[in-house]
């Protein structure tokens, strides 16, 4: 049998489609994107990254805010709880 150059055999043709059929199918994910993830990633490879102790600054801003809610919160609370005892 001569086989030219360029042209197929059906048994060229057989073994490609059976090296094609095996393997792992790959959906075009290879990380599920979550949101460590995304800041993890952004933290190594952005170009701009954020300023950290601006970041830190606007942590303690939400956290020192968070912390007056409850405050009040417990405040109002606690009047309630003595109004009803009388004391």
């Amino acid at each position: 049998m001569v086989i030219r150059e360029g042209s197929e055999t059906d048994l060229s043709v057989k073994m490609k489609s059976k090296l094609k059929s095996k393997g792992r199918k790959w959906d075009g994910k290879s990380r599920v994107s979550n949101d460590l993830y995304r800041k993890n990633y952004d933290e190594i490879f952005k170009k701009n990254p954020e300023d950290p102790f601006q970041k830190e600054q606007d942590e303690l801003k939400d956290s020192y805010e968070q912390s007056k809610l409850n405050k009040e919160e417990r405040e109002k609370l606690l009047k309630e709880i003595s109004d009803r005892n009388g004391f």
